[in-house]
């Protein structure tokens, strides 16, 4: 089956940043194929059936990766986790905005430029451009998910990307997975709260208390604020925003010394894990409240309402099942 693909690097998969967005086009085989945006846009909107009312409608989700991530790196993970996200029931269309990050460890500080580079256009090429698309007749929802740099490109869009399309664009589900982002700036009334608010329906974020990547991203930024996906929302984070903290889950799922010391699988671990799955579909389905996911535990006493722990195993696929039949929003999106 077809996927697809917004990359800013050039023609040559390398580092250099693309004045303009590149719209491809991705096969099971790994051919990918370059389209006209007009053209792209079309085949999108299309793989979307018609109801009874001519309507169309579902969802597309849009995953933005992290630092050191080179461009066969962004497109292996894009199958990936596509897979894993339609094995768990996600039914849309998984499209991945790909920025370039240089894929070396020591580059973070220049990746960190390009993904201020890359946030306007995820906005310019990306979102507006997809909810553009639509036509009176299409009901699709869409949504972004972002990981570790990824989501410092998502928080500077949604920032800045007022200086090039109009205040109006929104979307449903905003998904951060281990946001090398700094904690405070998700406090009520700061302007990345507000621009959050303004744009996305529910924020969930997602955090490890292990992760170790992201003590080196803190480190080398001089200890000034911890980042978000270690040590999750501030307390006085908006009532709109989420916490699942996944600390027990790395813990039972890579228990050694060598995986607690392993800084990559602290920070990805996540995507290998059904649960996570299982949880982030539901997320997008958007029918449960977040307080009653199945696939979370209630956090400790005398925290605010909005922190949750995942599960530390999937749960079965009958109640999975019973679950997703319950989070569709109404009977035609079931």
């Amino acid at each position: 089956m077809a996927s697809y693909m917004i990359t800013m690097r050039t023609q040559d998969g390398g580092d250099t940043p693309s004045p303009t967005a590149r719209y491809l086009k991705l096969d099971d085989t790994g051919a990918e194929t370059e389209l006209a945006k007009t053209l792209w846009e079309a085949q999108i909107i299309a793989q979307f059936p018609k109801a009874e009312d001519d309507t169309r409608h579902g969802d597309i989700i849009v995953f933005v990766h992290g630092f050191n991530v080179d461009f066969q790196s962004a497109v292996a993970a894009h199958h990936k986790m596509a897979k894993a996200a339609a094995d768990n029931g996600f039914l849309g269309q998984f499209i991945s905005f790909d920025w370039p990050s240089k894929g070396l460890v020591f580059a973070y500080l220049s990746d960190r430029e390009h993904a201020r580079l890359a946030a306007n256009a995820l906005v310019t090429s990306g979102i507006s451009l997809l909810r553009d698309a639509q036509t009176q007749n299409c009901r699709i929802n869409l949504h972004v998910m972002a990981h570790s740099m990824g989501c410092f490109v998502v928080q500077q869009a949604f920032i800045w990307s007022y200086q090039d399309v109009p205040p109006d664009w929104r979307v449903g589900q905003l998904i951060l997975v281990a946001a090398d982002v700094d904690a405070t700036v998700f406090s009520a009334d700061t302007p990345t709260a507000k621009a959050f608010a303004a744009h996305a329906g529910r924020l969930t974020a997602y955090c490890n208390r292990y992760d170790k990547a992201l003590a080196v991203s803190n480190a080398k930024r001089l200890e000034l604020a911890a980042r978000m996906g270690r040590v999750g929302l501030p307390d006085d984070a908006p009532a709109s925003m989420c916490e699942v903290d996944c600390s027990e889950l790395f813990d039972k799922a890579l228990p050694s010394v060598a995986d607690h010391l392993a800084i990559a699988k602290t920070h990805g671990f996540y995507f290998n894990q059904p649960v996570f799955w299982q949880d982030v579909v539901l997320t997008l389905a958007g029918g449960i409240d977040r307080g009653f996911m199945p696939t979370r535990q209630v956090n400790a006493p005398n925290t605010p309402d909005n922190r949750f722990r995942i599960r530390t195993a999937a749960i079965p696929a009958p109640d999975y099942a019973g679950a997703l039949a319950k989070a569709a929003q109404s009977p035609s999106f079931g």
